[in-house]
């Protein structure tokens, strides 16, 4: 009897480390990986791959995460593929409007390896979920089988890229804020909001969570910000 045809997934988010963290996740549970950094290669990639489920970010450069999933949801090709729209920004409006557009299922950053279990068993069913990990997991934190050096070796070297990510980061934030530019401060408080809570950093999350906050408000309080980025440059020491 012929094996099944792996299952395949299409990550469209233009975070790096997102990606990263998702491909691993799904190539662990032996399925066929897919990344797009924005709506434009998504939907390219949606077109010429025709992935079994799709993880959409809203926030993204050229074409944000609604139009990608008003444009694949209006096309004959990928209408019925199921989305699960990615956002770090979780209020009503959000998932109001995505669920409006079609998307199957909405999930708040940072991801976590049990949220995306979850919508696998929600999208390809408990008897797909059961087939992909082993009947005795050795361990909690590993439920996949893998060998237990090599799960340690791809934790730490994601941490590590995380980190490095979180450096590059903090940096940006500190110019953008000394020039007060709302948008970029915006856009990199987004990217560390949605991934440092996947790798440990929840203090990362809150505070970017704070800044992102203060920057929307009017007017803005700079003095503030910039309080803020001196404390996630202290967490980043630590």
């Amino acid at each position: 009897m012929p094996e099944a045809v792996p299952r395949s997934v299409l990550v469209i988010d233009d975070t790096k480390i997102v990606q990263r963290f998702a491909e691993d996740f799904f190539k662990r549970l032996k399925l066929n990986v897919f990344l797009a950094s924005d709506g434009y290669e998504g939907l390219q990639a949606a077109l010429s791959t025709k992935p079994d489920l799709v993880f959409l970010d809203l926030m993204m450069p050229r074409l944000d995460g609604f139009k990608t999933l008003q444009v694949m949801k209006s096309n004959e090709l990928t209408k019925n593929i199921p989305v699960i729209v990615m956002t770090a920004y979780s209020d009503r409006i959000n998932v109001v409007s995505a669920k409006k557009l079609g998307a199957a299922s909405v999930i708040t950053k940072p991801l976590s390896e049990e949220v995306l279990l979850r919508k696998l068993k929600q999208v390809f069913g408990e008897k797909f979920v059961k087939s992909v990990l082993p009947a005795d997991p050795k361990a909690k934190e590993n439920p996949f089988g893998v060998n237990e050096e090599e799960y340690g070796d791809v934790v730490r070297g994601m941490v590590e890229e995380f980190v490095k990510f979180f450096s590059e980061q903090v940096d940006r934030l500190e110019t953008a804020v000394h020039n007060e530019d709302v948008e970029v401060v915006r856009k990199i408080t987004h990217n560390i909001r949605g991934t440092g809570g996947s790798f440990g950093y929840d203090e990362a999350t809150t505070l970017a969570t704070r800044l992102n906050q203060t920057v929307h408000a009017s007017p803005v309080n700079w003095r503030e910000a910039e309080e803020l980025v001196v404390q996630l440059k202290n967490r980043l020491k630590r």
